[in-house]
This record gives C-alpha cells, structure tokens and sequence, in this order.
C-alpha cells in the first residue's frame, strides 16, 4: 500500500492476488474476482502474472477489463526515466509505452471504489467469455457519481464504455437509466463476430449483464457492502531460485522427490523435458499450452504446468514429480482415495489430479467441495469426469483429517 492505493509488482501470479486480502479491501473484491476466473485453472493463475496479462492484450480478458474499471496506472521504466500510463491508453496499445526499451515496473491501483461487480458469459465456466463487464461505481448520497464500465468480446482489446459511463454518472442510478447506459454499451462497442458467437447475440448478452453488473456495485456502493472474502490459502514461503551467471547451457543442481538431482540443460530447455530425460515419466506432455495440467508438478509446493516452465527455474529449488508423491506399497491417501472411488482410468491426468490435490491439502486439510473444484480446474479428464474425483478428495482430506 502507498497512501491508501494498492501496488501490485508486474510479476505477482494471479494466485497471489486471488489469495491477498488486501487485494479484496482495495478493489472491492473486483480484482480477486477478475483473476480467479482468467484462467480458470489453479495451476495457470499460480504462473501467469499481471504484468504479462495485461501486456498480452487477451481481447476476452476479464483481468484487463477490472484493470480498465478500477483506473489502474501502469509504471513503466525507460533507460532515461519513469513513466505512468492510464489503463485507458496502455491496455489499448502496450507497445506505445513499452517501446524504446521500457519495462513494465508495476500496477497501481488508486483508491478503492464503494463497489463493483463482475459479470461474464460463456459457453462453459472454464472457458474464456463471450462477453464480460466489470463495473466500478463510487456514491455520494444515494448517486453514483463516478462509474466505470469495462467490456470484452469486442473486435479490439476490452474497452470501457465512456457514453454509457457518463449516463449513468451523478444520475438517479434507478432501474431507467441502467437500462438506458446498458443499450448505449450494446450498440456503442464493436462487438465480435466469430464461430464462437455472433456479435447480435454478444449485444443482447453485454445488455443483460452490463444491467445486472450496474446494479450490483451501485447497490453495493450504497451499502457500503464490503467484499465478500472466500477463505483464503495461506502463502507459502517463498524460496527464490539460486542465482546462476547468464545461461546458455550448462548444468542445473535442484532437489527432485527429496533427493539431489545434477542434469544438463540449455536454455530453452523445459523442466518437462529434463525430468523425462532423467527417468521420471510419470509426468505427461499433453496440449503444451499448460491447460490440460498432465505435466503437473509442484515447485516448492506451488503446482507448476513443466511443459511451460523452463529447467533453469527449478535450479536450487525442490520439485515434487507424480513418483514422489507415494509408492505402490505405500500409496499416498490421496491416491488410494482415487483408486478407490474410481477416478483414474487412463491415467493421463493423475498428475494434475493427485499433485493439485496434494497442494490444497497442504494448504486447506478441510476443503470444501467447492476448494476442491477449484483446486482441480486445472486438471483435463476425459475418462471419469470430475465427480469421482472430487469426492475422493473430500474423502482423502475426511481421513487425513483430526
């Protein structure tokens, strides 16, 4: 915090902010929010940042479009000197601020709305949105006198609606002029139209929940409502990676399954490759994008995607692989739970299914089904489904449990 505004490092996971309570008091709970569905898999939002979200420039991200509701200022630092740009001006274009040699230093977010909200439609929860708004609004009295409306599925980057901003702006915020701000943000944005949806259909949504995320935050401006804060997993000591002089090749020291590990290594050499390399097969390469969760592992306890993730991070750091986690005599509960239950068929998965587990019951030895679900985004099943699964979750922490 610096002077009742919040800054977020460029390089902070989106975990770490789905997990920050002050995260939730500063941005009226928008910004959790906001990270916690993009992506939806635990694993992702453990390596993805900010900073590298929002200079991707995902035109369907919820993350960008908060950024834009909450009047975020991106700090930017050049060779010669510092700048600060508007989420306005530096979501539209990052290259603007970020050419010439400039870095992304760090997001601040100034002040804290009375309240937000964020609404989305897609096709399944776990995929990317058709359409998002994110609201903003502060009340004096009973009025909205400032409000933000941030919009995604538009044929640019998530761009505010500045029309249907100022509608609603110091205006009686009753149910005919929320009515009116969501159909200047129908037929004032360029929606998309893609094989996904039709940019008719994206309208009629941006309408529909443009209202209810309008009446929302007013509503819980007025209240002074704060966020409703889930329980939050306790952060894990951080253990940076040992210092190594620039890397070309060479050799890696790390601690896999408890035991000292020496390989060698270049570069662009994926910790997925260096531990198949070594004999540890039980980690899977799958999609290569980090969305199915089979090359799983946990680095210093956080679930990691090793198909993404490069050797030389894991250098001076402990990596826990699939093998590591029990053996057939001495299965680890959650794999006898998953045995039991009948949640493994190909086995493909249980990487992502077991080590995800493993995390959260690390973190949360009595999680909820919901924890579960969440904890187990990350991991694509395409035999059982998830519901076996999750309840041999729930029963592996139920016998582990006082």
């Amino acid at each position: 915090m610096e002077d009742q505004d919040l800054l977020i490092g460029a390089t902070t996971a989106l975990q770490e902010l789905v997990d920050a309570p002050v995260a939730y008091a500063t941005t009226a709970g928008l910004l959790p929010a906001a990270c916690r569905v993009h992506p939806a898999s635990w694993t992702l939002r453990g390596m993805a940042t900010v900073g590298g979200e929002a200079v991707q420039g995902d035109p369907d991200s919820e993350l960008a479009a908060a950024l834009l509701a909450l009047n975020a200022v991106f700090l930017v630092a050049h060779p010669r000197d510092a700048r600060e740009s508007p989420a306005l001006r530096f979501l539209k274009n990052p290259r603007l601020d970020l050419e010439g040699g400039g870095i992304l230093r760090a997001i601040l977010i100034p002040g804290a709305p009375d309240g937000a909200a964020l609404e989305r439609g897609a096709i399944l929860p776990s995929l990317p949105p058709l359409v998002a708004v994110a609201v903003t609004a502060t009340v004096s009295g009973d009025k909205p006198s400032r409000v933000r409306i941030a919009v995604t599925g538009l044929e640019t980057r998530p761009a505010r609606a500045l029309e249907a901003e100022a509608h609603v702006e110091r205006s009686t915020g009753d149910e005919e002029v929320l009515r009116a701000a969501a159909e200047l943000v129908a037929t004032g944005l360029p929606f998309r139209d893609d094989p996904w949806a039709s940019a008719s259909h994206r309208r009629r949504m941006a309408r529909a929940l443009t209202m209810r995320a309008l009446r929302q935050a007013i509503e819980r401006g007025r209240r002074r409502q704060p966020p409703d804060v889930p329980r939050l997993r306790p952060p894990l000591t951080r253990r940076a990676p040992a210092p190594l002089a620039y890397f070309t090749s060479g050799r890696l020291e790390l601690t896999v399954n408890g035991r000292p590990m020496r390989a060698e290594a270049e570069a662009r050499t994926s910790l997925l490759e260096l531990l198949r390399g070594a004999g540890l097969f039980g980690p899977k390469e799958g999609c290569g994008t980090g969305h199915c969760g089979a090359c799983t592992v946990l680095l210093d306890g956080r679930p990691a995607a090793s198909c993404l993730t490069p050797a030389v991070r894991a250098h001076g750091r402990g990596v826990l692989t699939i093998e590591g986690l029990g053996t057939p005599e001495r299965p680890h509960p959650i794999q006898s739970a998953l045995a039991q239950w009948g949640a493994l068929h190909c086995g493909f998965c249980v990487c992502g299914l077991a080590l995800n587990a493993r995390a959260l019951l690390d973190a949360m030895p009595n999680p909820t089904e919901a924890e579960v679900r969440d904890a187990l985004g990350g991991a694509l099943c395409r035999c059982t489904g998830y519901i076996k699964a999750v309840r041999a979750v729930l029963d592996a922490a139920a016998r582990s449990g006082p």
